[in-house]
């Protein structure tokens, strides 16, 4: 099973970061929510704040456990541990050359998202 640390990030217009799958990543050109491995040894509000950094560009303060959800792919079983951010620094940028978004909850439904992602673009769009 592959542990994911997840961050849903808000902007004062009410719209939340996406970011889209590079080429090179597990399906490529989807969007998801930013965030990535927890790493061996590492808690999972670290593996955030470090993934934020290197993948966003920013530093997170601040941010609260939300909800966990397992998905099994056919190749892969992920348990995405989703965190809403609810204090940051900087300016968020594709620090590794993705499109990043700031999209609104009802315009969610244009981008692709890996099957793992409908329940939180359910429980975002429904809370």
């Amino acid at each position: 099973m592959i542990h994911v640390a997840v961050g849903i990030l808000f902007n004062t217009k009410n719209e939340v970061l996406i970011a889209e799958r590079p080429a090179h990543k597990y399906c490529p050109g989807l969007w998801e929510f930013p965030g990535g491995k927890v790493e061996a040894g590492e808690n999972v509000f670290d593996a955030l704040v470090r993934e934020f950094q290197e993948e966003i560009g920013i530093k997170i303060n601040s941010a609260d456990s939300w909800f966990q959800i397992t998905h099994a792919y056919p190749d892969r079983t992920v348990l995405l541990d989703i965190w809403r951010i609810s204090e940051y620094s900087g300016e968020p940028n594709g620090a590794e050359g993705q499109q990043i978004r700031w999209v609104s909850l009802d315009q969610l439904n244009q981008y692709p998202f890996p099957e793992g992602n409908r329940a939180i673009l359910k429980k975002l769009c429904n809370s």
